[in-house]
């Protein structure tokens, strides 16, 4: 007569999976950086190693967990065929992060929704050249 599996171990799991805690290493990034333009602002600066067919979408934050909040970084496809080229893709974007958010835990993701690169950065709150980029 077969065993019937707890949910609790399945549950756990599950948990695991979708919090991106896995088995397999994922490679820092080349540069993280990170700091506060305003109250409400953060400017965040990240290179990682990427397909030359990459874009890096808008970033997306999840619900704060006290003074940290997770950001994941998405990239698309530029085009269907492409070259196996890896090459540092650079990101420089202003994202929401109001105070009391101190520290930034970072993921970007390649379009199969794989990550590619994750690190922790602490907010640098007295940076002299930290101003929104034009355009």
């Amino acid at each position: 007569m077969p065993r019937s599996l707890s949910p609790i171990p399945l549950v756990f799991a599950a948990g695991l999976f979708c919090t991106g805690v896995l088995a397999e290493d994922v490679p820092g990034f080349a540069a993280l950086s990170a700091c506060r333009i305003d109250e409400d602002r953060v400017l965040l600066r990240a290179t990682f190693d990427g397909s030359a067919c990459q874009r890096v979408e808008p970033a997306g934050l999840a619900e704060p967990r006290g003074t940290i909040v997770a950001v994941t970084i998405p990239t698309t496809r530029t085009a269907e065929m492409c070259t196996m080229q890896i090459v540092p893709i650079e990101v420089e974007q202003v994202i929401e992060a109001p105070e009391p958010i101190f520290d930034l835990d970072v993921t970007a993701i390649d379009p199969d929704n794989n990550p590619v690169a994750h690190g922790v950065i602490e907010l640098d709150e007295t940076a002299t050249d930290c101003v929104a980029p034009e355009g």
